[in-house]
């Protein structure tokens, strides 16, 4: 089997066994909501987060597909950046957004800035990165490839009314999900220097479709997002 391409600019943290206790604990999801990120996921994160934001250890559900239902204007809604107000002084920061598609790829991406629909174009900053996880072989211990910005451009996301995207240049978005938040894309992109992160699996149809340059369509089966902290 040829090794899968990780892109020029990509970090991989393999999973470090946490000491009871110190490793990231999610909250707020739902008794049988159907998970996306699990603890060991956010453990190879979470060292990739800015200095400060990556400090707490409790991590917040703002949105869950199966949990919230399907609707961009609710994943908008609920991940708005939190306010610091005197009965929540240390409200979750960010947003990272968790995809899983029907071949079972999981991959996001974290924005510092938070997931917002921004009517004014592209926002972000360089501490924005896309991430795609590689689950454990066997008795081996799971993978995650970061692409973080490369200083190219400034095209780290696009969040409007009709999708949600992230990375850009070349005609092509690193990350995109339409407003049915079923239908998605990835490909190359100057911004983060990443390969398309869904994968493509044999006989799956028009789910991982390799299309010009680079383009892999995904059928989007899970989606979360997280902000880091808790109320």
């Amino acid at each position: 089997m040829q090794e899968e391409k990780r892109g020029p600019g990509a970090e991989t943290t393999a999973h470090v066994r946490h000491a009871k206790g110190k490793g990231v604990t999610l909250v707020g999801r739902r008794q049988g909501t159907v998970d996306v990120l699990t603890e060991a996921m956010a453990d190879l994160i979470r060292p990739h987060l800015p200095a400060l934001i990556k400090l707490p250890r409790h991590w917040t559900l703002f949105y869950s597909l199966d949990q919230h239902g399907i609707s961009l204007n609710t994943l908008y809604s609920r991940s708005e950046p939190r306010i610091p107000s005197r009965a929540h002084p240390n409200p979750p920061k960010g947003g990272l957004l968790v995809i899983q598609d029907a071949n079972d790829a999981v991959f996001g991406a974290w924005m510092s800035e938070g997931i917002r629909l921004e009517k004014g174009g592209y926002y972000g900053s360089g501490e924005s990165f896309l991430w795609r996880y590689h689950p454990p072989c066997g008795e081996g211990q799971g993978q995650l490839d970061v692409y973080k910005w490369t200083g190219v451009n400034a095209y780290v996301a696009l969040c409007e009314s009709g999708f949600i995207s992230f990375g850009g240049g070349d005609g092509h978005y690193g990350l995109y999900l339409d407003a049915s938040l079923l239908d998605g894309s990835s490909a190359p992109c100057p911004t983060f220097g990443n390969p398309p992160l869904c994968a493509r699996k044999p006989g799956s149809g028009e789910n991982g479709v390799a299309k010009a340059r680079g383009e892999m369509s995904f059928e989007c089966v899970g989606l979360e997002v997280w902000g880091i902290g808790s109320d």
